[in-house]
């Protein structure tokens, strides 16, 4: 995946999507959607306030602000210390964290998403 040329600035305000690979379902019933929300909680809400959200079968919306770096201390800690990445590291977490529980449970092998947010 290429790298993201414009930075991840604390205090800004950012549109994340992405959609299923092949533009095919990635919430194929109702648990699926709480799962993934259990998942942004975990990962994304240490590093970002999540101000809305807009989850389709085929793909999601998130409206974020990356918190201050004061604010994530001790979460970018946990991932290397890495301030100016922790919304990459975070949305990272995110996908691959919830691409590996949906192809256990529907047993299917392969990436989910289209490619990085």
């Amino acid at each position: 995946m290429p790298r993201r040329v414009v930075p991840l600035t604390p205090g800004q305000y950012y549109h994340i999507y992405n959609r299923g690979v092949n533009r095919e379902a990635i919430f194929f019933e109702r648990e699926n959607y709480l799962f993934f929300l259990r998942r942004l909680r975990e990962h994304l809400l240490p590093v970002t306030d999540l101000v809305a959200y807009c989850l389709m079968p085929n793909h999601y919306h998130l409206l974020v602000m990356v918190k201050p770096w004061e604010q994530t201390s001790e979460v970018l800690k946990d991932l290397g210390g890495l301030a100016p990445r922790g919304l990459s590291m975070a949305m990272m977490r995110l996908s691959v964290s919830y691409t590996k529980a949906i192809n256990k449970r529907y047993q299917r092998v392969g990436g989910l998403f289209q490619g990085a947010f």
